[in-house]
């Protein structure tokens, strides 16, 4: 996928699981439109490896691509379309992009400026499809948590286009605060509980 895959690889609409505040990401996933993606976290899972198949089996029979949060080898065992990995390792582990395959979907958080030049300075044939960039909005997964200034987030969605990568929003998203997106370069929006807010 990566280093000039097909385009539309990443979905405009991601949903990620959380322990916490997704306790049940089958309902959630069900409700899904056709055109969205799941990033699957719930790393405090007692099943997770469980839990992981049957959601892989639920987006696969809704034709949703289905990437695992942080962990290549569950991603590999349940097939998954991908691998979502957090900030902490372009940072301190780089070397784990060499180590993905190169016909699954990559994705990648992003929280500041100096982690997207490190994701910059991977060769693009190794660079993710997808950057999350967030928090765009506070958020509650993260309350007091200081966020991106909308122009930090407009210049990093620009460095991602210019790169090849796909920017996608997370963070506070809703059908409130999406609106003052519009104008930004993000091409996919990414959230938990998607709240009214």
């Amino acid at each position: 996928m990566r280093n000039g895959g097909p385009t539309g690889v990443i979905a405009p609409v991601i949903l990620i699981t959380d322990d916490l505040r997704l306790p049940d990401p089958v309902a959630a996933i069900k409700q899904l439109p056709p055109d969205s993606m799941v990033i699957f976290r719930h790393y405090d899972h007692p099943h997770r490896a469980r839990l992981a198949a049957t959601l892989r089996q639920i987006c696969r029979a809704r034709h949703i691509p289905f990437l695992v949060a942080n962990d290549l080898s569950l991603a590999l065992t349940v097939s998954a379309d991908g691998l979502h990995l957090p900030q902490y390792r372009i940072l301190q582990t780089p070397h784990i992009y060499w180590q993905i395959p190169r016909d699954i979907v990559v994705t990648s958080a992003c929280h500041d400026m100096l982690t997207l030049r490190h994701l910059a300075l991977l060769p693009a044939r190794y660079r993710p499809d997808g950057v999350l960039i967030s928090p765009v909005f506070p958020t509650r997964s993260h309350p007091g948590a200081p966020t991106l200034s909308h122009r930090t987030v407009l210049h990093m969605a620009s460095i991602c286009k210019h790169l090849g990568i796909t920017p996608i929003g997370l963070g506070g998203i809703n059908a409130k605060t999406c609106r003052n997106l519009r104008s930004s370069s993000l091409a996919s929006l990414a959230g938990i509980g998607f709240s009214s807010g």
